[in-house]
């Protein structure tokens, strides 16, 4: 997560100790948590079992978080064991005149930051990126269906939440797969949402009864699918099964997609290996190639800023001072002069020198 840089002229050196961010910061919090000069704090206003394995947490950022678009999400950084961790959440309440932010997170018990996040308590402070990607609500000009598994609901409750809002609410089917009736969260709200907006239709599908949701069952409970604007958010072998089936229906470009999981490498076992130096030309790691950077990083004990996992935050980004990587979603090679890159999707092609 990067904070909010000052002006060129509160870094000149001469201004010392008056220009101490980390130093001001610190103070800072002593009188109020989340007070910062440069980042995102937020304080838990209230804590929500939305179902079984899953909580809600909203809260109130401080002044320096800009604004989001329903749809779109943020980062949540905690200490664990004395190191900050980061995981991306999607924030699942559309803007508000109250400024809260909801966070909806499915507990895993083997998660890093899910069960820290699931005890934070009314009064606690987090630490919060800016919001982004472009998973987000528009004003559709025809229909939309929503396609959703398990926490893949949760940036669709925000686009429902600013669609309902609107005086000329858009043609919305949701159709959302739990595993048990247990499992599906959000039920009293989408409730709710049905009554006030009665041209939302929205269907919940079982798995545990009804199997796993299948193109074939989305044809017979949104009849009209092809013809309407799919978002679709889920496991990624879920999203995975519906992709694939736009795909062979020609359908998509009415298909937008949103992933939780991280990008998933493979690295062949006689891959060659490429020594990782510092700014100060001490071995730092090694990384195969085609294995990227921050796993590499992590698996020499070292632990990187990090967010998404998956090239879209920029919070792993770092400057490479010399040497060649190639960028896995593009499979473009850099050059081997200095250049900013992003650890989670960068491999080497050679030995680096990184300012990590």
């Amino acid at each position: 997560m990067r904070a909010t840089p000052l002006p060129l002229f509160w870094r000149l050196p001469w201004l010392n100790p008056l220009n101490d961010v980390t130093g001001w910061n610190n103070l800072l919090h002593t009188i109020n948590s989340t007070w910062s000069l440069t980042e995102v704090r937020a304080r838990v206003v209230l804590r929500v079992q939305e179902c079984r394995d899953m909580v809600s947490l909203y809260l109130k950022p401080n002044r320096l978080f800009k604004s989001f678009k329903a749809g779109q999400y943020l980062s949540l950084t905690l200490p664990s064991n004395g190191v900050l961790t980061t995981r991306n959440f999607s924030i699942s309440n559309a803007p508000n005149r109250k400024g809260l932010i909801r966070l909806t997170l499915r507990v895993k018990a083997d998660g890093r930051v899910t069960p820290l996040a699931s005890a934070l308590k009314k009064g606690d402070t987090v630490r919060l990126s800016q919001a982004g990607g472009d998973f987000s609500a528009t004003d559709p000009s025809r229909g939309k269906l929503l396609l959703a598994a398990g926490s893949g609901i949760t940036p669709m409750m925000a686009m429902l939440q600013h669609w309902a809002s609107q005086t000329d609410r858009p043609d919305v089917v949701l159709l959302y797969s739990a595993r048990t009736a247990e499992q599906a969260a959000f039920r009293d709200e989408l409730q709710t949402l049905v009554h006030r907006w009665p041209e939302l239709r929205v269907h919940t599908h079982l798995s545990a009864a009804e199997g796993r949701l299948s193109a074939e069952a989305l044809a017979q409970k949104v009849p009209d699918y092809a013809a309407r604007e799919t978002l679709l958010c889920g496991p990624e072998s879920f999203m995975e099964n519906f992709a694939e089936h736009y795909r062979q229906q020609g359908l998509e470009a009415h298909l937008k997609q949103e992933h939780f999981q991280a990008r998933k490498t493979a690295v062949q076992p006689n891959a060659e290996h490429f020594l990782v130096f510092n700014a100060e030309g001490q071995s730092a790691f090694s990384a195969r190639q085609g294995q990227n950077l921050l796993e590499a990083a992590e698996s020499d004990g070292l632990t990187p800023t990090h967010g998404c996992r998956r090239g879209i935050c920029m919070s792993c980004q770092c400057k490479k001072l010399s040497g060649v990587v190639i960028n896995q979603l593009t499979q473009t090679a850099s050059d081997a002069g200095e250049a900013w890159i992003q650890l989670c999707v960068s491999t080497p092609a050679s030995d680096l020198h990184l300012e990590i």
